[in-house]
């Protein structure tokens, strides 16, 4: 799990999310990165492009779920 007075900008992390796969039952976790553009630690901001999309502000409680490392492929750098 990600601290925000650990985060640097240019940093990359994870997220999952689990979602339907489709229109059945099933159920699949989907990995995204999130890559830190910059930190406000006096607001408990955090800007950043979730899944190569336009960036945009989170917050603390936002960057507590985000991941250092993948879980589903360790030797990710």
């Amino acid at each position: 799990m990600a601290t925000l007075k650990n985060l640097q900008p240019g940093q990359v992390l994870y997220t999952e999310v689990r979602r339907r796969r489709g229109h059945t039952a099933l159920r699949e976790t989907a990995t995204f990165r999130v890559t830190v553009v910059s930190v406000d630690v006096e607001a408990r901001r955090v800007l950043a492009s979730w899944n190569g999309n336009p960036p945009k502000s989170f917050r603390e409680t936002d960057v507590k779920r985000w991941l250092v490392k993948p879980r589903w492929r360790e030797d990710t750098p």
